[in-house]
């Protein structure tokens, strides 16, 4: 049964969409949002186009003219994308996405039913799966401070699940989370750690972080970042870990994940898979140091935020 386009109970929703490469599948995004199981006079649609090369933003007028499109001179990254938006539109839940996320008719709505019935969840996400193949991708995920791996949940959960991080291209957050940590960090830009970080600063505030695996989205793999050198990948997804244990965990665990990492993961993967991680993990490990007051500051300001 649809929703009653009438019921002006359902909250406000501002959507988050930032794009950096346009083309067809942010279309295929916004065509499914205006699909949702959802009172479309809640919604708010908010695009960022960082600097796409096919002007992005005047294809979204033409065809989506209520969209609200901002457009940058540069890439900004992804935090600084959706701090952008929260600030230009603000409204009782969030949804952060990715422009090659395609939703199902549902999703949203389930999620909103969710959090609104349970005031103590401050952020949740839902699954994942390959829109090619429709398998199951990613949902929910644990994060391990004393050896820095994120372990996935499995995808064949039925109810909600308390966890550590749901992704940021799934996931939903209530403003009241926003009031009381603040936005994302922008030190983790362009991209990678910093949908981590801020549901480990979530849950440090006394949210709960869930995944419902009954909000369905298709998820076209790695549109954006298979455009980016492989090198590029190491070496972000490596500097944002670093920075995202060095804000959150203790020293203890720190020296942990350095022999852990060092003894046994380092090797695995240049010795038997032959990764080309090395140099891309000295460039991690010297941004790091460099940038090692700054990420201080922000380990501080975490540290310092009111509990709920």
């Amino acid at each position: 049964m649809g929703l009653d386009k009438k019921n002006r109970n359902y909250p406000k929703v501002t959507i988050i969409v930032p794009t950096v490469y346009g083309g067809e599948k942010p279309m295929e995004c916004l065509s499914s949002i205006k699909k949702l199981n959802y009172p479309q006079e809640k919604l708010q649609i908010v695009v960022i186009d960082n600097n796409t090369k096919d002007q992005f933003h005047k294809k979204i007028k033409a065809k989506f003219g209520q969209v609200i499109t901002i457009r940058n001179s540069t890439n900004v990254g992804f935090p600084k994308s959706v701090n952008i938006a929260i600030k230009k539109a603000p409204a009782i839940y969030f949804f952060i996405t990715n422009d090659d996320i395609v939703f199902e008719k549902n999703s949203l709505k389930t999620l909103i039913d969710f959090a609104s019935n349970n005031p103590k969840v401050g952020i949740c996400g839902g699954k994942q799966l390959n829109y090619q193949t429709k398998r199951f991708m990613a949902g929910g995920r644990y994060f391990n401070l004393f050896t820095g791996w994120q372990k996935n949940i499995k995808g064949i959960e039925k109810q909600p699940i308390n966890c550590d991080q749901v992704d940021g291209c799934t996931m939903l957050i209530k403003r009241k989370v926003i009031d009381n940590i603040g936005l994302f960090d922008e030190g983790f830009s362009p991209i990678y750690g910093e949908d981590l970080d801020y549901c480990l600063r979530a849950k440090k505030a006394g949210f709960l972080v869930t995944y419902h695996p009954s909000a369905i989205f298709y998820h076209h793999h790695a549109h954006t970042m298979s455009k980016s050198p492989l090198s590029q990948v190491y070496f972000l997804g490596f500097r944002n870990r670093l920075r995202v244990l060095i804000k959150h965990a203790n020293l203890v665990q720190i020296l942990s994940f350095f022999i852990y990492h060092y003894l046994f993961v380092l090797p695995l993967r240049v010795i038997l898979k032959k990764e080309p991680i090395i140099v891309p993990e000295v460039r991690a490990l010297i941004w790091n140091i460099k940038n090692l007051k700054m990420t201080l500051a922000a380990k501080n300001q975490v540290a310092s935020t009111n509990i709920v």
